[in-house]
């Protein structure tokens, strides 16, 4: 769960960092994923074209040069009156694609209580969006983070959102361990199942490409692992593992609960995809406030979550967070509580 507010980890020191250096900072490009030292079958390689990330008009084109129909298919047709009258669970997996052999009854039960909360989900999200938060730890700014929609990609012949977030520790703390982490997840418009999730980490001391692919015609999670680290050998991991049918990853969830209807003391359980594992995030509306921020107060309603992998409840504590109680669903602020105090990520101005 660390990656939904970055690293909301225990960095300390003391120091001031102005906005306008930190977006002078993000014009500077990210490293883009990188799965090539990872990649050693041509099944990989097939696999990594089939979620290969294409812009609408690119998709386009190949319907010019193939000349055959190549539609954009949407995971799973929602229409808002239909919620309600969907088809139960085992139906709608048998049409996407039958059920895999030997796949877990656990994961069965799982997309079962899914399916009411994707039940209620419905489309909000804003094209340009971006939302810039401090990261702070015993009262000091430790960094930064930027979050934003990039607007709509095509990904496994699927239109996708692409929500981008970039994190930069503080001028300060980079003198003695810096950070610079980039994730980028893709999921679909209609049903926000996501389909690719990479994360970038770029540190002091190591290099991490954290790549994830989630094939829903497989009900399959491929996680492809690369990691450097100072004076050691590189190490590399390739995982294969069934997945839920009704399932995001650690940072779209974010912008799942733009789309839930968050009426005080809603319950929700999602199920996340992360390295191979299945991490269930249990929400609950606690209610609503005014919050103080750097834009003014704002009123805000508030979601506590708790997470753990099947069977087993993370030491990382309760997480909170902070949307608008408007219809844009802003994400304001959220909290982690750690072992020595908390850290926070509050809303700021540009």
């Amino acid at each position: 769960m660390k990656h939904l507010v970055f690293a909301l980890v225990a960095l300390t020191s003391c120091a001031s960092w102005k906005q306008k250096d930190f977006v002078k900072e993000l014009n500077k490009p990210s490293e883009e994923i990188n799965a090539s030292g990872v990649v050693s079958t041509p099944t990989d390689a097939k696999l990594l074209e089939k979620f290969e990330v294409q812009t609408v008009e690119e998709k386009k084109e190949d319907k010019v040069v193939v000349e055959k129909s190549v539609s954009i298919k949407p995971a799973v047709k929602v229409s808002p009156k239909k919620n309600q009258k969907k088809k139960i669970l085992d139906t709608l997996v048998k049409e996407t694609a039958p059920l895999p052999k030997d796949y877990p009854q656990e994961l069965i039960d799982i997309n079962s209580r899914a399916k009411k909360v994707w039940d209620v989900y419905q489309p909000n999200h804003h094209i340009g969006q971006t939302v810039y938060l401090d990261i702070h730890y015993l009262g000091m700014t430790v960094g930064k983070i930027v979050l934003i929609n990039k607007g709509k990609k095509v990904v496994n012949d699927k239109e996708v959102w692409h929500f981008h977030a970039r994190f930069k520790s503080a001028p300060f703390y980079s003198k003695i361990y810096e950070l610079d982490d980039t994730v980028d997840t893709f999921v679909t418009t209609d049903s926000f199942l996501s389909n690719r999730y990479s994360l970038v980490q770029r540190e002091s001391k190591q290099d991490i490409d954290d790549l994830q692919l989630h094939d829903r015609d497989q009900l399959t999670t491929f996680w492809f692992y690369r990691q450097k680290r100072s004076g050691e050998k590189e190490k590399n991991k390739k995982v294969e593992k069934p997945m839920p049918y009704f399932s995001t990853d650690p940072f779209s969830v974010v912008f799942f609960y733009q789309g839930l209807p968050l009426k005080n003391g809603d319950i929700y359980e999602i199920p996340l995809v992360n390295k191979g594992k299945i991490l269930i995030l249990k929400s609950q509306v606690e209610g609503r406030e005014t919050i103080e921020t750097e834009k003014g107060k704002r009123k805000a309603i508030r979601v506590h979550a708790t997470t753990k992998y099947t069977g087993e409840t993370l030491k990382s504590g309760d997480l909170y967070f902070w949307f608008s109680d408007d219809q844009q669903r802003t994400f304001l602020k959220a909290q982690a509580k750690i072992k020595i105090g908390s850290v926070t990520a509050d809303i700021v101005n540009k």
